[in-house]
């Protein structure tokens, strides 16, 4: 739960600090595979996910599709797929470069690089992207690095700058995706929100970003201007605490939908890039 006073804040800011994992390194976890997970290697998961809201993890069993993906989620409380646009029936997606017109005009089914974001904020606020798994079953030849940030050091580091620039990322109209248009249709309509939001007070911390130039409308003030300015400042630091890593075949990341992003990639004829990607409208129950 988020802290609501001063001294709250203060303590577990502290505390959060303290426990800031230095790299892939502190959250990465063995298991033997995502449908024989054992009672200690899913504790080992929950307590990673508790202080870092997020966990690399890695499979000696490497076998994998998108049941076993879901059955994985299973055990951390993650049951309600988000069933959006590009996902398969069942809820879950497979990030390859894609040709066919549903899939091929995003960007996440392109080899092109991936700007900062977390997923799903351009999801309506009942739907909010609340957990990610993101499994890999092939990495590509060359490139598709990962760098991840937990929201809540994006948080700390705002407010310690200018208790202001969280103020002005909490407006309900800070950032706008303007409505999805396909031709004549719209697929989905404008969604406006904040980027920091709570579950009531001391209600668990949610963010929405995305660092795109484009189809990104920002509420047009000083002090979201120069909030935008901090962030891209702080996540640009080569000594911020900023996660870097490459997911190989067998591993995954399973998050509170930590910030993200993606190098660009190259396949070869006989090495294809596929991850499998699951969005749940739950948090992970570290619990």
């Amino acid at each position: 739960m988020f802290p609501v006073s001063d001294k709250e804040y203060r303590n577990w800011r502290a505390a959060r600090l303290d426990q800031c994992p230095a790299g892939a390194h502190d959250v990465l976890i063995d298991i033997n595979g995502l449908t024989s997970l054992t009672a200690i290697e899913r504790a080992a998961i929950k307590s990673t996910v508790n202080h870092a809201n997020m966990a690399i993890y890695s499979c000696r069993d490497q076998t994998v599709n998108r049941a076993a993906i879901i059955a994985f989620g299973r055990h951390f409380g993650l049951t309600r797929l988000d069933h959006h646009l590009c996902a398969n029936d069942d809820g879950v997606s497979e990030l390859t470069v894609a040709s066919d017109d549903a899939r091929g005009g995003y960007v996440p089914y392109s080899n092109r690089s991936l700007s900062w974001h977390t997923d799903g904020y351009y999801n309506e606020a009942p739907e909010r992207v609340a957990a990610v798994i993101l499994h890999c079953d092939q990495d590509a030849e060359s490139g598709g690095e990962n760098e991840v940030l937990d929201p809540e050091l994006a948080y700390i580091r705002l407010r310690d700058e200018n208790p202001a620039f969280v103020e002005a990322f909490e407006h309900p109209n800070c950032m706008t995706i303007p409505a999805n248009v396909s031709g004549e249709k719209e697929i989905r309509a404008a969604v406006s929100g904040p980027v920091f939001s709570f579950d009531g007070p001391g209600g668990v911390l949610h963010m929405r970003y995305s660092a795109r130039k484009r189809n990104i409308q920002w509420r047009d003030d000083a002090k979201t201007t120069a909030a935008r300015e901090c962030l891209t400042e702080f996540l640009g630091r080569e000594d911020g605490p900023v996660i870097r890593f490459s997911l190989k075949p067998g591993q995954g990341l399973i998050s509170n939908n930590v910030l993200h992003n993606r190098t660009a990639f190259r396949d070869s004829a006989t090495q294809k890039r596929l991850l499998y990607r699951a969005r749940f409208f739950d948090r992970v129950d570290s619990s």
